[in-house]
């Protein structure tokens, strides 16, 4: 039987998959309004490590504090802001728990609690806690911000808009309204928004790699793939960076064909968790993409049949297989995909066995 080339022409992906992650929860600074403001030598102390990049020792010192003085709020609340840096959102929690018993009527605490709710998408509690924020002081501009980021993560983008702009009319200083802002604005195809409030939060707070992360996204989006590769490159460079930034930087690499630096972020995002923290991010397929591309077969075999476990009905990993296949010269394996992912609802047309010439378009 005669064969014919195999090509499959994929629109390019979203590259925006994880900006949720950095859009809807600040991470803890100055330019977010979390940074506590305490006369406790032990949290000014703990502040100092922190700054020097000593988030463990200053975790050590609270602790130990926390033992001769288990009645400081200040104290649970710094080592909840440090468990937050440090990703122990359940030790957060609890921390914020502690101060908010002690302290039952800040607000700030409250707000506090619910940022990490929404980062851990419990919105329940991010909701109860907002709403009491606001019963304790409505001019919380933080806790309306948050409103907004909890709106947009259910989807709700015009009520989003609506408190996000609420908030940054009273109070320019939040980086997080903007950088929730942005997020929505991204998610209604308005970019250059998008960017101009990514950048407002970027210019607010250059030390975290959110706003990058998030801008990087944006400009992937326009297909302006320099931008957003230096925007990439800018947020690796800023510790607890998660694999968010690798994912998207290693699509990127893809698209633009530089495939060794694309198989580097893709290891590295799986390496720091990717597919265990979101298993609907197709990392292995696109890692799959990169080894077809650099002929080595076996290893996309083996990603492709990691992603068709994980995901049974995407079409796209079944021709991709068939590709795999093809290089590999098993012929029959070859048509069982192509004829599964038509199944699936591809366009696939001049099948080999049959019309010669063969290509989906997405």
């Amino acid at each position: 039987m005669k064969r014919h080339a195999f090509r499959v022409v994929f629109a390019v992906l979203p590259i925006v998959l994880l900006c949720a992650a950095p859009i809807y929860a600040a991470p803890s600074g100055t330019a977010y309004n979390t940074s506590l403001k305490s006369a406790n030598p032990q949290v000014l102390a703990a502040q100092q490590l922190s700054k020097a990049g000593k988030t463990k020792e200053a975790i050590a010192l609270l602790s130990n504090s926390i033992q001769q003085n288990s009645l400081s709020a200040d104290l649970y609340t710094m080592r909840a802001e440090l468990r937050d840096q440090e990703r122990n959102f359940e030790g957060a929690v609890g921390d914020l728990n502690q101060s908010i018993t002690l302290n039952p009527h800040n607000d700030d605490l409250f707000v506090r609690r619910a940022r990490i709710f929404l980062k851990v998408s419990q919105l329940e509690g991010a909701q109860s806690d907002i709403n009491y924020a606001l019963k304790l002081n409505p001019k919380n501009y933080m806790a309306v911000a948050l409103q907004g980021a909890l709106y947009s993560k259910l989807g709700r983008l015009d009520s989003a808009l609506r408190e996000l702009n609420n908030a940054i009319a009273n109070d320019k200083t939040i980086a997080m309204a903007y950088l929730s802002r942005g997020g929505v604005e991204y998610k209604k195809k308005e970019l250059k928004k998008a960017i101009a409030d990514f950048t407002t939060a970027i210019n607010m707070d250059p030390e975290h790699s959110h706003g990058y992360q998030s801008r990087g996204c944006a400009y992937g989006e326009i297909g302006d793939y320099k931008k957003a590769l230096d925007d990439f490159d800018r947020a690796v460079k800023i510790p607890v960076v998660g694999p968010q930034v690798y994912f998207n930087r290693g699509r990127v690499y893809r698209l633009t064909k530089q495939f060794n630096n694309a198989l580097k972020d893709f290891n590295e995002s799986i390496r720091l968790g990717m597919f265990e923290k979101d298993p609907a991010v197709p990392i292995f397929l696109e890692r799959a993409q990169v080894y077809l591309a650099l002929g080595r077969s076996h290893q996309a075999l083996i990603d492709l049949n990691h992603a068709i476990k994980n995901n049974a009905t995407d079409a796209r990993a079944y021709l991709l297989r068939a590709q795999a296949h093809k290089q590999l010269g098993s012929v029959q394996a070859e048509l069982r995909d192509i004829a599964r992912a038509e199944e699936l609802g591809a366009t696939v047309r001049g099948l080999t066995s049959t019309q010669g010439k063969m290509e989906n378009q997405e």
